[in-house]
């Protein structure tokens, strides 16, 4: 876990707060009854470990709930996003469905992009290196890496990698939230375009 996403002034005070907290319990209550019960304790590992336990658990679970997602500067784009992409090859014009899924904790995301081709196969895009990146207007932008197997029915999809800049647009009154954005490919013959999906759910399928 790292915390390149954190806020780092309220991340020190927090950490400070809860070792001061946790030592102030350990040594009145805990520490003397286990003491008494003849079973030793060492404050020292047994505080950073409480405090690493409490981080995991924030930094998987609670950073969603609104009241707690201060400490992260962020915003959680979590879930199942469906659209299409419009890619050029060899000077022609393509459009297909996809789907993207973001899987993302408080320090981390990950994205799975798929796609359908004409003969009903399905592919996918697995992001290799990611970062988020806050833009001069406010607006938040994935940049990312990726990597596609390509296609195993025809072999008309090359095994390729990429580059993808994504645009994050929080949902609004009656505007579900999207993704928009443009990307590139290393494949024998290039292919580059652009991708727009809408936010469809919370739950990830793991495909098409």
């Amino acid at each position: 876990m790292n915390f390149k996403y954190y806020k780092t002034a309220p991340l020190i005070t927090i950490i400070l707060m809860l070792a001061g907290a946790i030592d102030y319990i350990l040594q009145k209550l805990i520490v003397p009854f286990l003491t008494d019960n003849g079973i030793d304790f060492l404050r020292a590992p047994g505080n950073a470990a409480i405090i690493a336990s409490i981080f995991i658990l924030y930094d998987h679970f609670l950073w969603k709930v609104p009241i707690f997602n201060l400490l992260i500067k962020v915003p959680n784009m979590n879930g199942r996003y469906t659209g299409k992409i419009k890619y050029e090859f060899i000077n022609k014009s393509f459009e297909k469905p996809c789907m993207v899924e973001i899987a993302q904790t408080a320090s981390k995301i990950k994205i799975h992009s798929y796609f359908e081709k004409d003969n009903d196969e399905k592919t996918c895009s697995i992001s290799i290196v990611e970062d988020i990146q806050k833009a001069e207007d406010g607006f938040f932008d994935i940049y990312l890496f990726y990597q596609n197997h390509g296609s195993k029915k025809d072999g008309k999809l090359d095994s390729h990698e990429g580059a993808n800049k994504l645009r994050y647009f929080p949902s609004r009154k009656n505007k579900k939230s999207k993704l928009t954005g443009h990307y590139f490919t290393n494949r024998n013959i290039q292919t580059r375009g652009e991708i727009e999906v809408l936010y469809k759910c919370k739950k990830l399928k793991g495909e098409f």
